[in-house]
């Protein structure tokens, strides 16, 4: 971890090692510890909610964030003025750029959805699909894996190869907010950006649960041990929808109960949860999770284990 960071205690550590390597991956990559101004660094305990900065220039790393970095020992030669000005100090936003915002597409819907309730100048991590695998190419290989939904969906969502999740990042000239969204619902298309149906599941957790919510509960409790635990509790227990993760399990089959548009019944029941999870016991590489789905006409209830295991493999 970079000097800069004054926290060595897990899971604060977690958090800031987590954006920062997400920052460093990008493409192209950022040192986030360029950016971060001495002593204004704030480290929340889990990735959702993040971190907080002075940044040392915002425009600066509001330019890196949208794809341009500094070419070495250029010097502007003259003042950027008008609609076509070119700082030649920067490369150009290369094609396959991580982060997005309203600046690179002002009229796509999508990115408008995404970066609504954004401070200042907002970023979103156009989330990719994996490399596809010698395995998904074998002629018996199963798209999605085997077994039926009701067992894997009992299985819970606690290390699963399949992270949907999106690094989002809001600038402000005193003030730089990043943190990693676990539903990364903007898509990178080759026309753009799109918003799939993991879009609700951020809407109702992240957004409504997990913040608005969340913030509303914090200020009307005391601060004591016993009020801590509550918030705790609402940033550990997530609602579950038909999603990336479990393949829009029950999705397909909502849809095609829906009568018509008259159906109002049909069309609320495509958008109620088809489960809950709770993090029990949250560790370094690993999490423990009490799982709970109503699908496909059975009720489900499980205690998972699962994470990332070096000794087994599956890092």
């Amino acid at each position: 971890m970079p000097d800069k960071v004054e926290y060595v205690e897990w899971p604060l550590q977690s958090t800031y090692d987590a954006i920062f390597y997400r920052c460093a991956n990008l493409t192209p990559p950022i040192n986030l510890e360029e950016h971060i101004k001495n002593g204004t660094l704030r480290v929340a305990n889990n990735k959702l909610d993040g971190i907080n900065f002075e940044p040392v220039d915002a425009a600066d790393l509001i330019a890196e964030l949208g794809g341009r970095m500094k070419i070495p020992g250029a010097i502007q030669t003259g003042p950027l003025m008008g609609a076509f000005a070119v700082d030649t100090t920067r490369y150009p936003r290369p094609a396959g750029a991580s982060m997005t915002s309203m600046k690179e597409d002002p009229d796509n819907w999508a990115l408008k959805c995404s970066l609504g309730a954004t401070k200042g100048e907002g970023f979103r991590e156009q989330w990719r699909p994996p490399p596809i695998s010698m395995q998904q190419l074998l002629p018996y290989a199963t798209p999605g894996g085997s077994g039926s939904d009701r067992i894997s969906l009992g299985m819970g969502e606690a290390g699963k190869y399949l992270k949907f999740t999106s690094l989002h990042a809001a600038v402000e000239p005193k003030n730089c907010n990043m943190h990693i969204d676990e539903r990364g619902f903007v898509l990178s298309v080759p026309d753009g950006a799109m918003v799939t149906p993991t879009f609700y599941g951020h809407l109702v957790n992240e957004l409504l649960l997990k913040t608005e919510f969340r913030d509303w509960l914090k200020g009307k409790l005391p601060d004591t041990a016993l009020g801590r635990f509550v918030i705790e509790c609402v940033n550990r227990v997530s609602l579950r929808f038909p999603d990336a993760e479990n393949r829009f399990a029950g999705l397909s089959n909502r849809v095609n109960q829906i009568s018509g548009i008259s159906d109002v019944g049909g069309i609320a029941k495509t958008f109620l949860p088809i489960g809950a999870t709770a993090d029990l016991v949250r560790m370094r590489n690993s999490t423990v999770q009490a799982n709970y789905y109503n699908y496909d006409g059975q009720r489900t209830v499980t205690i998972s284990w699962g994470g990332t295991f070096e000794a087994f493999g599956s890092k």
